[in-house]
């Protein structure tokens, strides 16, 4: 039987030594709290524990305490939606990035497969009164990347969750450059 997306993202998360995974489940991200929650080869590494799941509040809460466990020695990653990226940002700004953490953040996409299907570019960049104010659009997915950007924020879109490449890119970048990096769960695990 095929392993499923989020056991294939739990396995990775414990190989590249990531520690804890703290966030707030949203309908992305709640097959990998699942994953985790198991006892078995997803959750769990060779040699310890594996990746131990902490669970937010709020997400303004985890990128805090991310921060803390890495300031404790752990090597923590984040997992919130781009609604909670937004609640985030002083966090982010004032803690993680000023003190150089190197956090993975890993970041649902609320709103993009809709804009999409409307014919509407998310990524485009292009933000205006008439787009933020349409009732059948969520205008966060307009402004995640924007926002990510004006944070100083690299970040890597992951749409294949065949391909894990940009979470080992994104990680590798953050550690390299001692700051968080996002990747975009631009998909759905299963």
């Amino acid at each position: 039987m095929a392993r499923s997306s989020a056991r294939t993202l739990a396995a990775l998360l414990a190989e590249l030594g990531i520690t804890h995974l703290v966030g707030l489940p949203d309908n992305t991200s709640a097959p990998l709290f699942s994953a985790l929650s198991e006892k078995g080869e997803s959750a769990e590494g060779t040699d310890g524990p594996g990746v131990r799941l902490v669970i937010v509040t709020r997400e303004g809460e985890g990128i805090a305490l991310a921060a803390g466990l890495w300031l404790g020695g752990a090597s923590p990653a984040v997992i919130i939606q781009n609604t909670g990226l937004l609640e985030s940002g002083d966090g982010l700004r004032g803690t993680a990035s000023r003190m150089g953490a190197p956090l993975l953040m890993l970041i649902t996409c609320r709103g993009y497969g809709k804009a999409r299907s409307m014919g509407i570019d998310p990524a485009a960049g292009f933000l205006d009164r008439d787009l933020l104010v349409r009732p059948d659009l969520d205008s966060v997915a307009h402004m995640t990347e924007q926002t990510l950007r004006a944070w100083g924020i690299p970040f890597l879109r992951w749409s294949d969750p065949g391909d894990l490449e940009p979470v080992r890119r994104s990680l590798a970048l953050a550690v390299a450059e001692e700051r968080p990096v996002a990747v975009l769960m631009d998909l759905v695990l299963s």
